[in-house]
């Protein structure tokens, strides 16, 4: 059974025709490792669900990349400011690894929608449970030592320090390589 099929299964605000309808909405498509799925400037009209592998969001700041957010396995992401609100991307989206992700239009998610009321529900549950990782996450940012939020990664997402590289790591945290590897030393 795939995760997408398990996250659907487990809901309980939809029935088992609409889990059915909403599983055969998504399509699967594979990111290859360094390949970028979005990048600044396009629309983002997808929501993205990582089935395996990982997947990175990132700024470029005078020609910095700044990692803003992982999409692990099992977890939904998207261009926040652009699926939403219709903008173009300021984010790239790209494959840390091959990564098999499965995504849904936004057309497709109004579809279903109309066809499913209750699938609604569901929805907003997901854009909930994201903007409440974003709450945090800035929490972490704003209020935590460097070895807070290191100690908040390695608890809450433990897959992002044994697969991303630490470049990526240490913009994520918001911390020079230096201080990731002071940290990390502990």
């Amino acid at each position: 059974m795939s995760l997408l099929k398990e996250v659907i299964e487990s809901s309980k605000e939809i029935d088992n025709t609409t889990k059915i309808a909403l599983e055969n909405r998504f399509n699967e498509q594979v990111v290859k490792r360094n390949e970028i799925f979005l990048k600044e400037g396009q629309y983002c009209n997808d929501l993205l669900f990582v089935e395996k592998g990982l997947l990175r969001a990132y700024y470029l700041k005078e020609g910095k990349e700044v990692t803003d957010w992982f999409g692990t396995e099992g977890t939904f992401m998207t261009s926040i400011h652009s699926f939403y609100n219709g903008f173009p991307s300021e984010q790239y989206i790209h494959g840390i690894e091959d990564t098999i992700i499965r995504k849904i239009s936004k057309k497709k998610i109004a579809e279903i929608s109309k066809e499913h009321p209750s699938i609604e529900k569901w929805f907003r549950l997901i854009t909930t449970q994201h903007l409440t990782r974003l709450q945090q996450r800035i929490t972490a940012l704003q209020f935590y030592t460097a070895k807070e939020r290191f100690a908040l990664l390695k608890e809450k997402n433990p897959v992002v320090l044994q697969k991303a590289p630490v470049s990526h790591i240490a913009s994520y945290l918001g911390i020079s390589l230096e201080t990731l590897s002071r940290v990390r030393a502990r």
